[in-house]
């Protein structure tokens, strides 16, 4: 369990890319801003933004199957997060997650199970913000960017970015931002031996808190196939002054609880 909750904390998450669908496009013009400083907006947000609270989808399509997922969202930048599940497929069960400087707990209500993980040092905000810094400016050395102009995204406007990977990039290098959620679980009919080349990226930023709202991914198997991830904010609220105890957990009573 450790891992994810680094990536939450960085966000940072390998793998990767995909094509867009566009509402109210607006192309680009000569005052484009500075495309490298709106994809490292994407890591080290406005200083403005105190939270983010919004439902989120995250969409898998693998040939003519999509597999959805919706989940609550509660964020305090860089280090407390609080998803929860609203709606699930299949085999997928129903989390609850929660993480702060100390501890990252993650509760399973149908089966009454949850598990923790303490951290041996507390997270700082600002360490972790100066640690994002670092990350997108290596991310840059991997992408060629193109901005596309702007978009609507929950109701919000969101620059538009096209990334497209280096030829001398490797795959693994590729982050997604918009959440930590691992994805390639609904792709049901993927063979993990498979490897799965990211071939495009695109990612939508909020204008005015730099904060990520959508991202989109393609990526093809050795066969040619391609499978498709998106996970986008549907509806979004920023600075709502949301308080410490959202980012707190005490597992319900009966539940078995186990560290990890």
């Amino acid at each position: 369990m450790a891992p994810r909750r680094l990536a939450a904390v960085l966000g940072l998450l390998v793998l990767v890319v995909l094509a867009s669908g566009c509402i109210a496009f607006e192309p680009p013009s000569d005052d484009d801003p500075d495309v490298e400083a709106v994809f490292e907006g994407a890591f080290v947000h406005n200083d403005d933004l105190e939270d983010v609270s919004g439902e989120r989808v995250s969409e898998v399509t693998d040939g003519n199957h999509t597999h959805t997922s919706v989940e609550q969202v509660y964020e305090r930048p860089y280090v407390d997060y609080r998803t929860e599940s609203l709606e699930t497929e299949g085999e997928e069960e129903a989390e609850i997650y929660v993480s702060n400087a100390t501890v990252s707990w993650w509760y399973y209500p149908d089966s009454e199970w949850a598990t923790y993980f303490e951290d041996d040092e507390s997270f700082d905000s600002d360490d972790v913000r100066s640690a994002r810094a670092e990350m997108a400016d290596r991310q840059l050395d991997l992408y060629d960017l193109e901005y596309r102009g702007t978009e609507q995204v929950a109701d919000r406007e969101a620059h538009v970015l096209d990334v497209e990977i280096k030829d001398e990039a490797v795959e693994e290098g590729v982050s997604v931002l918009v959440g930590d959620t691992e994805y390639v679980y609904a792709l049901e009919t993927v063979d993990p031996s498979d490897e799965l080349e990211a071939v495009e990226q695109t990612i939508w930023i909020d204008v005015e808190y730099d904060y990520p709202l959508k991202e989109q991914l393609i990526f093809e198997g050795p066969d040619g196939d391609r499978h498709s991830w998106t996970e986008r904010f549907e509806t979004v609220t920023f600075n709502s002054g949301l308080e410490d105890e959202r980012f707190a957990f005490e597992p319900p009573e009966n539940t078995t609880v186990d560290e990890s």
